[in-house]
């Protein structure tokens, strides 16, 4: 299966974004290793209806809405790579698995560099914050401190005065301040305190004192941190997005990078204040984005896709009984005899089997007789299954799998499949790659997709035909690779292909 979108990361714009990804019937999974840039938070404050909510309790609240949603899966795991290959983007796991996307969310956040201060992060997220938008009203009316050492300390001090009139900036030893600003703040009644902090005094993670290197104690029940962002995705990746200058991902307000195909939302891209409320709407602006993409999409393919629908259903334009007739005809057993070919292909005795395209059963049947595992016959025609399963049932063939529709419809996870079987049939797929590419994904490591075509020889009534150097072509770029050549007849081509990982 391909995932229509792959979110990377379980925090509140993650998980809106796979909320509104659900709702729209995209198939989506969530990948979170559970490592939460606010762990030592106990409330998360300013949005509406969830003011005051513990972090993991909102996280439990969101994954439980999420499993109303079958077209949402959660992988508790940490993305190890992600590449894009084609038009796809292969997301591998630190576990080893691959998934395939058409799009890729970034939501992984970033982490904290707190100041190289003594028991700082003892105190910090219960009585030391970085946003005061978000955690000001708890601090209200307390004698606070700001602790920056750079510029953004006249900015922070402005506006947590806003709760409380007793605040001091600590530059940490550094004189960051011009003499216009010294005089602005003092008129407000901040005070300014240059010399280094040795440590902070108090029980509980409550701040008390804060010492400074000259021994000096100060009186402060809480502040504000200036702390460095920087992003937490841990994962390697060829995705050449751009960061702005805070080192967060940039985007357009759509929440687009200059990545085809990639969104950032949240966070990852530290525009501006990390508030719950801002990532969720990120979040819900990135998938809608994805949404739409992905409709554009289908609506904007070209190379007649009403003629590739033809195919589909009425290969070489016959109706039901004419193409029974044809498949089962004995010219085409006398060309290509399924026997014959299938003592040309490594199958072994339990291997499980996708006859794609599988019409009458012309090679389930006889794959069936060589195999324990299980053989799925795939068709969109209810007519071609019906005739399946007389056959298999006349032949007491208990390992037939008849399904009807495309690959999505297949009873069975990604690497479950050991060969897939494609006869006369990849030709009437444009575009192929993305075929080639769900194929590929089915079947596990070094699987095997066998292709039976016929070459192109000038017109033909018979719908589109591919070369066979067309054909590799196009398994290469999808990620396998030919490892052998055949030909049975004069017009008939197969090829015997390998996935490659």
């Amino acid at each position: 299966m391909i995932l229509d979108c792959a979110v990377i990361g379980g925090g509140p714009a993650g998980l809106n974004a796979a909320l509104v990804l659900g709702r729209s019937r995209r198939k989506t999974i969530l990948f979170d290793d559970n490592k939460p840039r606010n762990a030592v938070t106990s409330e998360s404050h300013g949005f509406i209806t969830r003011d005051g909510i513990h972090p993991q309790e909102f996280k439990r609240v969101a994954q439980e809405e999420l499993s109303r949603y079958p077209d949402v899966r959660i992988e508790k795991q940490r993305v190890y790579r992600i590449n894009k290959e084609n038009t796809f983007f292969q997301v591998e796991t630190e576990n080893g698995e691959v998934y395939s996307a058409k799009k890729i969310i970034l939501a992984t956040g970033f982490k904290e560099v707190l100041p190289d201060i003594p028991r700082v992060e003892e105190f910090y997220g219960k009585s030391l914050f970085s946003c005061p938008f978000c955690d000001g009203w708890e601090l209200r009316d307390r004698p606070l401190a700001v602790i920056a050492n750079d510029q953004k300390a006249f900015h922070m001090a402005k506006l947590v005065s806003n709760w409380t009139n007793d605040l001091i900036i600590f530059t940490n030893g550094n004189k960051i301040l011009s003499l216009e600003e010294q005089e602005l703040l003092k008129r407000y009644g901040i005070s300014i305190n240059e010399k280094k902090i040795a440590t902070f005094i108090g029980e509980n993670r409550m701040l008390k004192k804060i010492q400074l290197e000259d021994g000096t104690k100060v009186l402060r029940e809480g502040g504000f941190i200036s702390v460095e962002w920087k992003q937490a995705a841990s994962f390697d990746s060829t995705l050449k997005y751009t960061l702005n200058e805070h080192g967060g991902i940039e985007t357009d307000s759509w929440q687009r990078t200059n990545t085809e195909g990639v969104f950032a939302c949240g966070d990852t891209r530290i525009s501006g204040p990390s508030q719950l409320i801002i990532g969720t709407a990120e979040g819900s602006m990135a998938a809608i984005s994805v949404i739409t993409a992905l409709t554009e999409e289908k609506f904007n393919q070209d190379k007649q896709p009403l003629k590739r629908r033809i195919y589909m259903h009425h290969p070489h334009g016959k109706n039901s009984k004419e193409k029974v007739s044809y498949l089962e005809s004995p010219e085409r057993r006398k060309e290509f005899s399924p026997e014959q070919l299938l003592n040309m292909i490594p199958l072994k005795e339990t291997d499980s089997i996708l006859d794609f395209g599988a019409g009458t059963g012309y090679f389930s049947i006889p794959v069936a007789k060589r195999t324990t595992g299980k053989v799925y016959a795939l068709d969109i025609d209810a007519a071609m299954l019906a005739i399946i399963k007389e056959k298999s049932l006349k032949e007491q063939l208990s390992n037939i799998v008849p399904v009807q529709g495309s690959m999505e419809e297949l009873p069975s996870p990604e690497g479950t499949i050991d060969m897939i079987i494609a006869s006369l049939i990849l030709h009437e797929i444009q575009p192929l790659g993305p075929l080639l590419q769900q194929m590929r994904n089915v079947l596990k490591k070094e699987g095997h997709l066998i292709c039976l075509e016929l070459e192109p020889k000038g017109s033909s009534d018979k719908g589109p035909r591919i070369t066979l150097e067309g054909m590799e072509r196009e398994m290469k770029e999808a990620g396998f690779q030919v490892t052998e050549k055949y030909f049975p007849s004069e017009s008939l081509y197969m090829l015997v292909a390998q996935r490659r990982d």
